[in-house]
């Protein structure tokens, strides 16, 4: 049955492909609204339908050459010179390929070390009836492990499952956890493998319109107002501390309250000193802005914030080579404690790591290849017009928040969604604040660049469809149907307060310092009214 299905799917998929390249050649030559959004659109009915974000995007690019190209001849030549080698001239990007590989390189060697065991171990105890200390491990493991979501999913899954059991969590908790602490950590950490991903759109969203731009600056800035991040850790963090389970949710933990068991997979985990784990993650944060300040200060001494800033930004053209360098170093202290095990094995560790993540690089490359089409049609300019006067620009990060959010959840993919909305969101921006005197069009893109980040995480949240949101789920041994059912509440709480408490009065000009404590001050008294009024004492 799964093998019939999957054959539908693939016909089902390929159909799609030849259909959208078909029609493709009848918008060539039209400058339209249709012809410039055809790209991205074909690039979601991919995803959607192939459930590949690697072939919806591929698509995209191909679809975008016919309709820049003079004839079936020309788009070859297009694709291979216009989208694909402009991406190896860029030291940018190179340096981008080479720091999202090392990274999954640097995981591979940190669960090897084992240190990441012996911290959960010395966090956990025994793990027995210890429900808030175990759910709190698991988050605070979360937060450590902010380098990588996917990584983040599978270690905490596969970790902590056995001692879940022991401490009466159910197996759907513990993966809604690991999920969320996952994408909405990587979306927010400064340095992981999706950051390199998440500057690269910012910077296509400045091509589109010829302006280049501080692209770390930007996130910078838009961190605090990435709404749904930060609400979808506010309401986990509730749920552990009140009790607070909707929905499904709330039967699952009382069942798991009431069925204790254990297991022996811990006896399987790598042993190692807690310092294996807490080292290199030092090194990998600390290095790259340590590194910058070295580059870009005149003088290293005195040490002062406003002088780690001009320095920072003295130094940003050097930021990609410094993001290897960095992993370089992190790399070679988290392969110490493996190395005693011979070379040979703690480079196939290493060399296995890297290949994990040879797919979210083709991602990005596919990413790298549509923007290119998209810029070179000019969809932002059409969009801007068909907004023009009827969407205000202080309802526009809602607006995008909202789009990211079904796009994502639709197709399950965060950056296939950034891919596809932030080179067409940041133009829009210019074209629309431009219009309104005193608009601050910058403040403006900040916030559009977060509403595109929360709407992605969304979708990677709680799609079906999302690579963490299975990878989640089958670590932690649950289905993903069943994850999907559990974290779906929790995951529209936290979009609702987003887009209510968050982009909405934050466009209409509410300092991001009240929007932020407002929404999770609602979570907190929401929950806790919840549970007053007796819907989920059964949880409590």
């Amino acid at each position: 049955m799964a093998t019939r299905r999957l054959h539908s799917r693939t016909v089902l998929s390929l159909g799609c492909c030849l259909l959208v390249l078909s029609l493709s050649p009848f918008l060539s030559g039209q400058d339209t609204l249709l012809a410039t959004l055809w790209p991205s659109l074909s690039a979601l009915l991919l995803v959607f339908v192939s459930r590949s974000a690697l072939l919806g995007l591929l698509s995209g690019a191909v679809c975008g050459a016919v309709l820049l190209s003079a004839g079936p001849l020309d788009v070859f030549a297009n694709v291979f010179e216009r989208q694909f080698l402009p991406i190896f001239e860029s030291s940018w990007k190179l340096s981008a390929m080479a720091f999202t590989l090392l990274l999954g390189g640097f995981v591979a060697l940190l669960e090897a070390g084992g240190g990441l065991h012996a911290i959960l171990r010395h966090l956990l105890g025994d793990g027995t009836r210890q429900v808030k200390r175990m759910q709190l491990t698991v988050m605070g493991f979360g937060l450590f492990v902010f380098f990588d979501g996917l990584a983040n999913s599978m270690l905490i899954g596969r970790i902590m499952r056995s001692a879940a059991d022991r401490a009466g969590v159910s197996r759907e908790k513990l993966a809604y956890l690991a999920d969320t602490t996952s994408s909405a950590v990587a979306c927010l950490a400064f340095v992981s493998t999706w950051i390199a991903f998440q500057l690269s759109m910012i910077q296509e969203g400045y091509a589109a319109v010829g302006r280049e731009a501080n692209a770390y600056a930007l996130f910078f800035r838009s961190v605090p107002q990435n709404f749904y991040c930060w609400f979808a850790l506010g309401i986990a963090l509730v749920s552990i501390l009140r009790g607070f389970n909707p929905g499904p949710m709330c039967r699952v933990e009382a069942d798991a309250r009431t069925n204790l068991s254990s297991d022996g997979e811990e006896a399987l985990q790598p042993r190692g000193h807690w310092l294996f784990a807490l080292v290199p993650v030092l090194v990998l944060s600390l290095s790259i802005p340590l590194i910058a300040y070295c580059l870009g200060a005149e003088r290293i001494l005195p040490f002062s914030l406003t002088k780690f800033a001009s320095a920072y930004g003295a130094a940003e053209a050097y930021v990609p080579q410094i993001m290897v360098l960095a992993s370089l170093l992190a790399c070679g202290v988290a392969a110490i404690p493996v190395l005693p095990r011979g070379a040979a094995p703690t480079s196939r560790i290493f060399i296995a790591g890297v290949k994990d993540l040879l797919g979210p690089v083709a991602i990005l490359i596919a990413a790298w290849m549509l923007g290119a089409a998209i810029s070179e049609l000019g969809a932002a300019r059409h969009i801007s017009e068909l907004l023009g006067g009827r969407l205000s620009p202080a309802l526009l990060p809602l607006a995008v928040f909202l789009t990211g959010a079904c796009i994502s959840f639709s197709t399950g993919t965060s950056w296939g969604t950034m891919a596809v909305l932030m080179p067409l969101a940041i133009p829009v921006v210019f074209h629309l604040g431009g219009d309104v005197p005193g608009a601050d069009v910058e403040e403006l893109v900040v916030t559009v660049i977060a509403a595109v980040f929360s709407g992605a995480v969304f979708g990677d949240h709680c799609s079906p469809f999302s690579d963490t949101t299975i990878v989640s789920a089958i670590a932690s041994g649950v289905t993903p149907i069943d994850h999907v059912r559990t974290q779906l509440p929790f995951a529209l709480i936290a979009a609702l307060v987003a887009a209510v408490l968050g982009f909405l009065p934050l466009g209409f000009g509410l300092p991001v310092w009240i929007c932020l404590p407002l929404g999770m001050f609602v979570l907190w008294f929401g929950a806790g009214l919840n549970l007053r009024l007796g819907r989920a004492h059964a949880c409590a």
